[in-house]
């Protein structure tokens, strides 16, 4: 079987190890795994199946449109690197169980558009048209602006309500941290999220196959983010009964897709609840290597092979 792993360029250079995991995994099942760039894959022969790594739904878009199986679909690869449409969704399937209790953060979606109101706003001085802060600063609310398809703990930001201040001159205050923040977001669509409590712990849940495959737990390091790339500490979260229950009726929501290697992240409360924080299409598995025996893409690689054959 022939297959290629489709990457962005600087990506593909970033990756060489894990694109290496592959070949050595797929010469144990006869696939013949090759790198094709996100620049050059319309010109290449049709392979028998796809691995889109670029983030790109366009990619697996075409892919479909020329009958090829394509991992992840077009579908998922859209939601799942745009973290405003995961949570819509999600909002839409899962069961009133989930929906009934904090399973995410309070979110506002906040177009490209409307940021460049805000930044104008506030130079403005013209505070109230800020409206959408109303609901965390009038519960004195921490919370992060993210870019909608930022990864890796990129383009997220805290802003902290000032201590102790009065309305206008804390609002303020409150607004000028934003301001000096929004050229990080660089023009793009973002979320508003309030910031649950967590002690910036968090914890992946690596999806295999639709299957739940291994919990890894992160702690950030002097950040409020608990991204291992930004330096938080690692290790293996054993789930409990009651999680793996909770993160399978997640799985269930996204019935008629399938998720091959993907990540569910969840922040881990202070009181031990986890509460959705994004999908990760495109999961990164690191951590796995430097922390457990496991080898996913092995395993992962097989699964492509019984599915597929």
């Amino acid at each position: 079987m022939k297959a290629y792993l489709v990457y962005q360029r600087e990506e593909a250079e970033k990756n060489k190890r894990f694109l290496e995991l592959f070949r050595e995994a797929g010469k144990e099942f006869g696939i013949d795994f090759s790198y094709v760039s996100r620049e050059d894959y319309r010109q290449k022969d049709l392979p028998d199946f796809v691995l889109n790594r670029t983030r790109d739904a366009e990619v697996s878009r075409w892919y479909e449109q020329e009958q090829v199986p394509v991992f992840h679909s077009s579908g998922i690869t859209e939601i799942g690197n745009h973290k405003g449409k995961t949570l819509e969704f999600l909002r839409k399937r899962l069961p009133r169980e989930v929906l009934q209790r904090k399973w995410a953060p309070e979110t506002i979606f906040l177009p490209k558009e409307r940021l460049v109101e805000w930044q104008s706003a506030i130079a403005l001085g013209n505070l109230d048209a800020l409206y959408e802060l109303d609901q965390f600063w009038k519960q004195q609310m921490p919370f992060v602006i993210k870019s909608v398809d930022g990864h890796g703990g990129s383009e997220v930001m805290a802003i902290w309500p000032p201590k102790k201040a009065e309305r206008f001159d804390g609002f303020a205050e409150y607004c000028n941290q934003i301001y000096g923040k929004l050229d990080i977001i660089d023009g793009k669509d973002c979320i508003l999220q309030e910031m649950i409590p967590s002690d910036s712990r968090d914890v992946r849940v690596y999806i295999l196959g639709n299957q739940i495959y291994l919990g890894m737990m992160r702690q950030g390091q002097g950040d409020f983010r608990s991204n291992a790339s930004l330096g938080g500490h690692t290790e293996v979260y054993p789930l409990s009964d009651r999680e793996r229950m909770f993160v399978e009726l997640f799985l269930q929501a996204f019935q008629g897709e399938a998720l091959g290697l993907a990540g569910l992240d969840f922040i881990l409360t202070r009181d031990g609840r986890l509460v959705f924080n994004e999908l990760e299409e495109m999961v990164g598995c690191r951590m796995l290597y430097q922390k457990t025996d496991r080898n996913i893409v092995r395993d992962y690689v097989f699964w492509l092979y019984e599915l597929l054959t």
